[in-house]
């Protein structure tokens, strides 16, 4: 008797690993759980599946039966909704395309029960002087203010922050403004020349930039610039020895610490790229992407939509033909959450999407990969995990 209960207990855990587990049979689970013995002999077939060595790593048995609930939940979510969409389907059966697109807009605004959300975790933006100092720390619940830090008039007024030229300082005197996961912000330099920071990024620049003395700001990360034009002050973009050079133009640079290639694209005037181990300038035109391989810091130009590469600002994030571990370490940077990839015969796949950020979260955004790519996510604990 006892071998033919751990049979059927072992079927249901193969199910749940399988993801074919019914309602019933994830309520049986949670039954059978209340008895110590069967936690252990559950934490041992469920190591088998990458996505459940992780569980059995972070998770008590609390949190198991959190998990286990969360799943019954979403399935009988799924089940309603398909119950509702058949008998409604019965007496409208001509305008079911209609119906369709106006019956998934409505479902989803009803207090019906629903898996684990996700809460995006929140980090401030940190402003800091050369000697570490803690200048600004910015999160979302600060309204607008003006600081006044020693002799530097700085105004910060919403995600931006303003330099005032009008300032007495004879040296370079630099500031660094740190970005984190899931925000944008701006920089007005103290000539005019504007910095839209990407989530994720790092800059450092002079407060004021001194006459006669070359524009140097050092980046890591992604950003676009709006350059004031000087004829008689050169700027220059320094991101990990990759130098981009202007003197009054629009162009995105794109350089994370994991990215294979430093790409600069060229929206407006003219730039011109070189490196620490190629002196020599490669220029660009309008509407081209320079992209620096890094082990080898060879240029290769391409003709590009520029839009694809620098709608971000406006909260639009455009993939093209990106694999999906690309797309997910942006998804990363972009909400800031924590992803973990179980589905590795995707990496050679490529995806097309475009998204909102100021308008989309998170779950919708993986609902639609869900839809048209067919990919299955699981929430727990926080992170998201693709199966």
């Amino acid at each position: 008797m006892s071998n033919s209960i751990n049979k059927e207990f072992e079927d249901l855990i193969i199910g749940y690993i399988n993801q074919t587990s019914t309602i019933e049979d994830l309520k049986k689970i949670i039954e059978k759980l209340k008895q110590p013995k069967n936690i252990s002999l559950f934490k041992a077939y469920i190591k088998i599946n990458y996505y459940s060595t992780y569980i059995m790593n972070q998770s008590d048995t609390e949190s198991i039966i959190k998990e286990l609930k969360s799943r019954i939940s979403k399935e009988e979510y799924k089940a309603k909704r398909t119950h509702i969409l058949l008998n409604t389907l019965k007496y409208a059966a001509v305008f079911c395309l209609i119906f369709g697109l106006g019956y998934y807009s409505s479902i989803n605004s009803e207090s019906l029960d629903e898996p684990q959300k996700i809460i995006p975790k929140s980090n401030d933006i940190v402003l800091t002087s050369d000697d570490s100092k803690v200048i600004l720390e910015k999160d979302d619940n600060k309204t607008d203010d003006k600081k006044i830090i020693s002799k530097i008039n700085l105004i910060q007024k919403s995600d931006q922050l303003i330099y005032d030229n009008n300032i007495d300082i004879k040296e370079l005197v630099y500031h660094s403004l740190k970005v984190p996961y899931g925000k944008r912000f701006n920089i007005v330099f103290s000539d005019g020349s504007k910095a839209y920071l990407n989530s994720g990024s790092f800059i450092r620049y002079p407060v004021k930039f001194i006459e006669d003395k070359k524009r140097e700001v050092f980046l890591v990360g992604e950003a676009f610039f709006d350059v004031t034009e000087n004829k008689n002050e050169l700027f220059i973009v320094n991101s990990n020895g990759i130098n981009v050079e202007v003197y009054g133009t629009k162009f995105n640079v794109r350089n994370y610490s994991e990215d294979f290639n430093s790409d600069i694209v060229l929206v407006e005037g003219s730039v011109g790229i070189n490196n620490s181990e190629v002196s020599e300038l490669t220029m660009l035109k309008p509407g081209f992407k320079g992209s620096v391989d890094k082990e080898n810091f060879r240029v290769e130009t391409s003709k590009v939509n520029t839009k694809i590469y620098t709608s971000w600002i406006d909260g639009e994030v455009i993939f093209r033909n990106e694999t999906f571990s690309q797309i997910l370490k942006k998804l990363e940077r972009l909400y800031n959450v924590t992803i973990i990839n179980n589905k590795n015969e995707s990496l050679d796949e490529v995806f097309n999407a475009a998204i909102d950020v100021e308008n989309e979260n998170i779950e919708q955004v993986l609902e639609y990969f869900n839809k048209i790519y067919n990919i299955e996510y699981q929430i727990f604990n926080n992170k998201i995990i693709i199966n």
